[in-house]
């Protein structure tokens, strides 16, 4: 019997049962709280409160301490799909680690795993897993103090595209799923994977704003399928994360935003067996989903920063050995080389200076050149601080016309409104309202704002639906530019050359 959990923001799923290649047999399902603030998007903020709240949720279930695995969503942990030819272990190792390799991590871990496979093409698809090796050993470290050993760690939204994809039944679908404040949307089309995104909710189940936000999420997958071209609408959306009311509540606000959304609660597949309730599914996606059998070949993370671990092991106990050797010997050339060369450099110096020191011009020479040099310092020290003052005030970014100009036109080439509602001096940071009857013309506004040296960056948030005095409708989003720091007068001169 082995264990799955699901670390979230707030708490701590657990499946026990036994997995195959294409489903799982569940045999208990398990949720407690985690500590508010002991875990974060997958980052441990509270080990203790976190080994605490493990301990005793093992204590109080009697849950089974062997054949553990943890999933887990988190930024640091990076899964993709990637599709590569058929190629032995060994290769489609070092091509893993090739073409994961991050200069970001300092210690970068990957693993990987095969979703499918076509012989007649001879190619694979493989999910690749990347993390900082630190990252892994914490929470490895965490379960140990617990009294648990982790078997595998896998990230969690990857592991339900692979579940949810034999439930599509070769259809077009949205699956999204509810954690927390984190929803993760998921994008079928004609029963193969196409694409997924997360986003932050800020509002509660139940209220307008959130089937607003619901909505658009639903819009952005939309507009996705527009640009690539996708024939197939979307025939349904299935939602995980709430209940049966709740859904069923969310299902009628989104019927009363667009009549053609047809929303429901994910139901269980078929081929997943639980001796418990099966509505309980759309709560333990990420765990079940973790709970079936992996193919093969495949490198687990886990193996993976072992055997990175024992190869930096390996190097330093060798370096150990060569270093000093290779060490001593070049010290004693060196230190043979700078004796003789130090003797006889200091015996002429010495024969130099004994000449120099007796001449009276010298000496005057000296006298009149170190009262110059304190003159010659002072000044260098002002003129050095006002030139640092010159390049800042220099590079400070204004708001003059010229970036009202190319926003205006930026916003006139797509019929798009622009609202300027604050800048703030101290950040160079403009909030401005865009307005529009349709989202695309937004998006191309927005993306030629991006290609503008003139700002350092653009954030944006969610659509709002938005309707105008005459009683037409439109949508509204609110745009954070960043203005760039202007080139100095140093920096100019050295373009034009």
């Amino acid at each position: 019997m082995s264990v799955t959990v699901f670390l979230s923001n707030t708490n701590i799923q657990i499946v026990v049962g036994s997995g195959s290649a294409t489903g799982a047999n569940i045999k208990n399902l398990v949720s407690v709280s985690i500590p508010n603030g002991a875990v974060l998007n997958g980052v441990v903020m509270d080990e203790n409160a976190l080994v605490d709240a493990i301990k005793e949720c093992w204590k109080i279930n009697k849950l089974p301490k062997s054949d553990v695995t943890l999933i887990l969503n988190s930024p640091q942990l990076r899964a993709n799909f990637t599709d590569i030819p058929m190629m032995p272990e060994k290769k489609t190792t070092e091509y893993v680690q090739r073409e994961t390799r991050d200069a970001r991590l300092s210690k970068p871990v990957s693993a990987w795993y095969t979703v499918e496979k076509d012989n007649k093409l001879r190619t694979q698809k493989i999910v690749t897993e990347t993390a900082d090796a630190q990252f892994i050993d914490t929470y490895v470290a965490i379960f140990a103090k617990a009294g648990i050993r982790l078997n595998d760690i896998h990230d969690g939204v990857t592991r339900a595209i692979s579940l949810l994809k034999g439930a599509t039944r070769n259809r077009t679908v949205v699956y999204m799923i509810l954690d927390g404040t984190s929803l993760v949307t998921i994008f079928f089309e004609k029963g193969q994977y196409y694409y997924h995104s997360t986003k932050r909710i800020f509002n509660q189940p139940g209220s307008s704003e959130f089937a607003r936000e619901i909505f658009s999420a639903i819009s952005e997958i939309r507009q996705f399928a527009t640009v690539q071209q996708l024939e197939d609408s979307i025939e349904e959306i299935q939602f995980a994360g709430l209940g049966e009311q709740q859904v069923s509540r969310l299902a009628e606000d989104m019927s009363d935003i667009d009549g053609n959304i047809k929303l429901s609660a994910v139901s269980c597949p078929s081929y997943v067996k639980s001796k418990t309730n099966s509505k309980q599914f759309p709560y333990f996606v990420y765990p079940i989903a973790g709970m079936t059998r992996l193919g093969s070949p495949r490198l687990d993370i886990m193996t993976a920063n072992r055997k990175s671990a024992d190869k930096f092991i390996r190097k330093q106990n060798l370096l150990k050995i060569i270093i000093p050797a290779a060490g001593f010997m070049l010290l004693l050339v060196l230190i043979y080389g700078a004796l003789a060369t130090f003797a006889f450099l200091q015996q002429r110096q010495l024969s130099d200076l004994t000449k120099a020191n007796s001449d009276p011009t010298i000496l005057g020479n000296v006298n009149k050149y170190e009262k110059m040099a304190d003159v010659i310092t002072g000044v260098g020290g002002r003129q050095g601080g006002l030139n640092i003052l010159h390049k800042y005030l220099d590079s400070y970014p204004i708001p003059d016309s010229s970036v009202n100009k190319i926003i205006g036109e930026a916003a006139f080439k797509y019929g798009v409104k622009v609202i300027v509602n604050s800048y703030d001096a101290s950040t160079g940071v403009f909030n401005i309202t865009a307005q529009s009857t349709e989202v695309e013309q937004i998006n191309q506004f927005i993306a030629d704002l991006m290609k503008m040296d003139n700002f350092e960056k653009i954030d944006y948030t969610g659509y709002t639906a938005i309707k105008a005095k005459d009683g037409t409708s439109g949508w509204q989003i609110n745009v954070v530019c960043t203005l760039a720091p202007r080139n100095t007068e140093t920096e100019t001169a050295k373009g034009d050359a």
